[in-house]
């Protein structure tokens, strides 16, 4: 015998209110009349006003309307784009900015920022403008907070300049950002007309990288179909 669903408004509410929740895990069957009922359910608490749809690590989620981030989910986010080492290194696979390190992005509408910044904000406070925020083991990809050695910009001014082990770990952090791409989604990037935080968010990479792409500064094709399409290259 069949199992019968029937989804009540009110506790459909309480648990999106409870926190983010995706389709399926409100759903709980692939039964087309259960998931009928429940999305009539959904879309009229949307034109209420009740809740809004929201996306979590490239996901879409469900979330009372006035719902804001938490500190804890921000870390586990964070967290989640992280390999961790034998020497307690919480490696980011991330996109890393030569300069800045591991960068983060809380949603398709949201700024890309300085994870490490990110943490340690949730951890100790907000850091002032001239303070900086950097891995005290050497390692750019590394988002450990225990690790986390504070400076100024002063500081990183007259530092130290990258040393050779730094480059090949920033170059490798690059490489491994790179991978998630082919030319095929490359060609696809530079023939769409959809904006860099789309695409960013479509294919795992940072808007910087969309728009590298796109200047064929990385991922060069010479003469290629696109060639006409990227700035300053166009035949005569």
């Amino acid at each position: 015998m069949n199992r019968r669903f029937e989804f009540d408004r009110d506790q459909v509410l309480a648990t999106i209110e409870a926190g983010p929740v995706q389709y399926a895990a409100l759903a709980g069957t692939m039964s087309d009349s259960a998931r009928a009922q429940l999305r009539a359910i959904i879309d009229a608490l949307v034109s209420e006003g009740r809740i809004r749809l929201i996306q979590l690590d490239r996901f879409p989620h469900y979330v009372a309307a006035d719902w804001v981030m938490s500190d804890e989910l921000r870390l586990q986010l964070i967290e989640g784009k992280c390999r961790r080492t034998l020497d307690g290194c919480l490696i980011w696979t991330g996109y890393i900015d030569p300069r800045r390190g591991p960068m983060v992005r809380f949603g398709p509408d949201g700024s890309v920022t300085s994870a490490r910044r990110v943490v340690w904000a949730i951890k100790r406070g907000p850091l002032g403008l001239q303070q900086t925020v950097r891995a005290g083991c050497d390692d750019p990809a590394c988002v450990a907070y225990e690790h986390m050695k504070l400076g100024t910009r002063a500081d990183k001014a007259r530092g130290r300049s990258l040393t050779p082990l730094t480059k090949l770990r920033i170059a490798r952090a690059q490489q491994a950002a790179r991978g998630k791409l082919t030319i095929e989604k490359v060609r696809a990037i530079r023939a769409s007309a959809e904006s860099e935080t789309v695409l960013a968010e479509r294919y795992g990479v940072s808007k910087p990288t969309i728009g590298q792409i796109r200047r064929n500064e990385t991922w060069r094709e010479e003469g290629g179909m696109f060639t006409a399409l990227i700035p300053g290259r166009a035949r005569a």
